[in-house]
């Protein structure tokens, strides 16, 4: 009976999902870029973002200062000297406030961008802009 329930106890501990928090990945990461959004087209968007490299992955985190008012179908990608690129969407926006971490396509290199660009897809306008 001991064997049985040493063995339940084991697989239990084997089968539970380990939690790693989002920040923890970032941990030893590089600061590589940083700004403010401001909003654009009448939206309101404030807050701050960084660009961290760990590794070869870049990782775009949105601060816990990041608040935008809502749109349909807000999505994230770069701009260069206000010129905005649809090749760059990476991702939906996924919450309208509050620190959020998105990893960026591996071939992403920040040198060819100098702005990250809040932009509504069904639209196609210009929500919130924050150089670096």
């Amino acid at each position: 009976m001991k064997q049985v329930i040493w063995l339940l106890s084991a697989l239990t501990i084997a089968m539970s999902p380990t939690l790693v928090k989002a920040e923890d990945i970032l941990r030893g990461g590089q600061l590589i870029e940083t700004g403010s959004f401001i909003g654009q087209g009448g939206h309101t968007v404030s807050g701050e973002f960084q660009i961290i490299k760990k590794g070869e992955i870049h990782y775009l985190v949105l601060q816990d200062n990041f608040k935008f008012d809502g749109a349909p179908d807000p999505k994230i990608g770069f701009s260069l000297n206000d010129e905005f690129s649809e090749d760059t969407l990476f991702s939906g926006l996924n919450l309208d406030q509050g620190k959020q971490i998105y990893r960026l396509p591996f071939d992403f290199n920040p040198d060819k961008y100098n702005e990250v660009t809040l932009w509504c897809d069904k639209f196609n306008a210009d929500l919130a802009e924050a150089k670096y």
